[in-house]
């Protein structure tokens, strides 16, 4: 459809990505299939949002503002129906922690730089970011410089196996230096992709190498750190983003009901 066309060429120009474009596409194409117009009312566009929950109703909330700003700035329609809907409410954040037989299987037979991204992020707890900047010199056997999110820097302790793997690798200069870009490092798109790659070839369909900073965190707390530590050492701002990556399993909640007593 030419509609369709010209509104995936509209996305082109506001810089989104590839995958969000087609998802958007193929959202509107249904969308129009089943409504034949764009031209409701608000409320039916809320009642069948309402339909929906969870982080689906979140996307498709999106993928309708989208469709509605576009078909605004193209003079399709002089008011958009959205503009009284409220946003969905996101649902909690789950936390996604490995388990110890997943860490076995994706560390297993992994070797090279692939092994270290997964180690600094599983015994630092390394930004996949920070871990593609990540240079000689920015590590000794007791710390660990890094730039955090917003450019701030941050020191870590350095844990022994990180240590060990560093003297492998160059004390000066970048540790993934990029094999096509001279003298930059791997994109974090590219590490991000090749652990991904890694955790589904090992059976975990959904992986990311942010599971492994989820798994570090996890791994703090239920090895005796209380909660401040490990806030700081994952380097949040507040305690409550910090209790959105920690996983707590059954046999956990079950311990701890044992040792109660009246």
């Amino acid at each position: 459809m030419d509609e369709l066309h010209d509104y995936a060429n509209w996305m082109l120009g506001q810089r989104l990505a590839p995958r969000t474009i087609e998802q958007r596409v193929e959202f509107a194409d249904w969308r129009l299939r089943e409504w034949r117009t764009w031209d409701l009312p608000g409320h039916v566009i809320a009642g069948w949002l309402s339909q929906h929950d969870g982080w689906t109703a979140v996307t498709y909330y999106g993928h309708l503002r989208s469709v509605y700003a576009w078909l605004l700035e193209a003079g399709h329609i002089t008011k958009s129906p959205m503009d009284p809907i409220r946003r969905p409410k996101p649902p909690p954040p789950r936390p996604k922690p490995l388990t110890p037989s997943e860490v076995v299987a994706v560390l297993d037979g992994a070797s090279g730089h692939l092994r270290s991204w997964m180690l600094l992020a599983l015994l630092a707890g390394l930004r996949v970011h920070e871990i593609a900047k990540l240079r000689g010199q920015d590590i000794d056997e007791t710390e660990i410089y890094v730039i955090g999110k917003g450019g701030k820097p941050e020191v870590l302790p350095t844990h022994p196996d990180l240590w060990e793997l560093a003297q492998t690798y160059p004390r000066h200069g970048l540790w993934f230096p990029s094999p096509v870009r001279r003298g930059e490092p791997y994109t974090a798109d590219h590490i991000s992709g090749q652990v991904a790659d890694r955790f589904r070839s090992v059976g975990i369909a959904r992986g990311s190498i942010h599971r492994l900073r989820a798994t570090y965190g996890t791994n703090l707390l239920r090895n005796g750190a209380n909660l401040r530590v490990v806030q700081t050492l994952m380097r949040h701002s507040s305690l409550a983003t910090t209790e959105h990556y920690l996983g707590v399993d059954e046999v956990e909640r079950t311990e701890a009901i044992r040792r109660l007593s009246a």
